[in-house]
């Protein structure tokens, strides 16, 4: 429905408000008649209209229920009768200024799916005789109960405007003078809270492929952190056209980032990261129930994957831009990253939606000898040739490379198989037993040492688990004969 016709919609539904209590209190001849709606998530009484020939009448938008004397009763299911004085001190009547005229009492509940949601009241001077006007309220009931279905099929009030008042609050979070990681971890934070069955992974190039590096922290049945993006896929097709891509799963297919991920079901809306017209990443958000994506919704994702972007390239200069703006040296990913992604992993293993996941570090064992057979900038290289051999999903195995140290690589490795570390050490020792061909010609004999660990819900923080790597690592060094040390 368009905007000028839920407008007009809710104009024409609050006139029909009005008339009905206008109406209720001429036929009743009562003195004052008035309407408010109970907003429990705020705690409100919210005023819709009142009727009143009183020169000495005024209400308040809304008040909170403590400061209210409808407070006790707006659970009330039947309509309720009180004198004024007796039941209700005349002090409590704030809508009156100098004087309190009303005597009598009596308030009508509207009830909706078994909760009142709104109360009407009538105060009049005189008596009022709740049976005589039994047939009025019943049909003001009717009356009420037949429009509010127009009300909550158009617009929502509360929910509307708490879902972008939400919104805004999620654009303020994203910051540009946070480092790029972390606004690309916030912005995919805000965009989990969209996504109640699914979740949101960014894929990013490093490594010589495109793989996922990070996930959200709430993300269920998330795709494997390292998973590398495929042709033919939603990822890839919004990379190609960089723009937005959404779409339903039918029978498996197509798939969201590659032909090796579980089962695809529901549907998946893709954001490719644009910053100075490149693509440096993109946003894969997906859920169970395909309605989740309403237009509203797949804008408000669009839009905070966009002002990220632009947050980003706005502390970047054009002219100094990197092909990969989250590697650091020789296509690996920046600590920065491989931490943010290390945090969020204890984080989803501490609330019991974690994967099998191993941090570690790696580094070529006779560092020394290459350093005096080769040139710098040929080592540079050569480390570029390491990070790209040593890359897991590479050898069908889901991981990512970071850079830790000068020739020391890290490492997370996430596979539900228990040997998945074992079986990456065996893959690449079969590509290395004739050495590791270069790119600047010829091949080098390398073999590569590893420490690592296994993140479990008793890792303590991120730093415990790179510290419990450092001591596998210097522990394997100082073995001749050991290739890897699990601590």
């Amino acid at each position: 429905m368009s905007l000028d016709r839920q407008e007009k919609a809710l104009r024409e539904f609050k006139q029909i408000l009005q008339d009905l209590v206008h109406l209720l209190r001429t036929s009743t001849r009562v003195q004052l008649t008035y309407m408010c709606w109970v907003n429990r998530s705020r705690q409100q009484f919210v005023w819709e209209t009142n009727s009143t020939g009183l020169p000495n009448v005024m209400f308040q938008d809304r008040v909170a229920f403590e400061n209210h004397f409808l407070n006790e009763f707006k659970d009330a299911e039947e309509v309720i009768q009180l004198k004024v004085g007796e039941d209700v001190p005349k002090a409590k009547l704030m809508h009156y200024f100098d004087f309190v005229q009303a005597e009598n009492i009596l308030i009508v509940p509207f009830i909706n799916k078994g909760e009142t949601v709104a109360l009407t009241v009538l105060e009049s001077e005189f008596e009022i005789d709740q049976e005589e006007l039994q047939d009025r309220i019943m049909a003001y009931n009717n009356a009420l109960v037949n429009v509010l279905d127009t009300y909550l099929e158009v617009v929502d009030l509360h929910e509307h405007q708490q879902e972008w008042e939400e919104y805004e609050s999620a654009i303020n979070r994203i910051d540009f003078h946070q480092h790029r990681v972390e606004i690309l971890g916030t912005v995919m934070e805000e965009m989990q809270k969209n996504l109640p069955n699914g979740g949101a992974v960014l894929l990013a190039p490093g490594m010589e492929s495109w793989n996922v590096v990070l996930r959200s922290s709430k993300a269920v049945k998330a795709p494997d952190l390292g998973l590398q993006l495929e042709e033919k896929s939603v990822a890839y097709e919004a990379l190609e056209k960089g723009e937005p891509v959404f779409t339903m799963h039918f029978n498996n297919n197509p798939r969201r980032i590659t032909s090796a991920e579980k089962r695809t079901e529901g549907a998946t809306f893709a954001v490719p990261v644009m910053i100075h017209d490149r693509r440096q990443g993109v946003i894969v958000c997906y859920d169970s129930d395909p309605l989740t994506f309403k237009e509203s919704t797949k804008h408000k994702l669009t839009n905070l994957v966009r002002i990220g972007a632009l947050s980003i390239q706005s502390s970047m200069k054009k002219s100094g831009m990197m092909d990969e703006i989250l590697t650091q040296n020789f296509g690996a990913f920046m600590p920065e990253l491989w931490e943010a992604a290390l945090h969020v992993e204890l984080s989803k293993m501490k609330n019991g939606i974690g994967q099998n996941t191993w941090f570690g570090l790696v580094t070529p064992e006779d560092v020394s000898g290459m350093r005096t057979k080769y040139r710098l900038e040929d080592l540079q290289q050569i480390q570029r040739d390491f990070v790209s051999m040593l890359n897991p999903s590479r050898h069908g195995i889901p991981g990512i490379m970071g850079y830790h140290s000068d020739y020391v690589y890290a490492f997370m490795i996430q596979s539900d198989d228990e040997e998945a570390v074992n079986f990456w050490m065996e893959k690449l020792k079969g590509k290395l037993g004739e050495g590791l061909k270069l790119s600047i010609g010829g091949s080098i004999p390398v073999q590569f040492k590893v420490g690592c660990t296994r993140i479990t819900p008793d890792s303590v923080n991120a730093y415990q688990i790179v510290e419990k790597a450092k001591k596998a690592l210097s522990k394997v060094m100082n073995d001749n004969e050991a290739e890897l040390v699990v601590a």
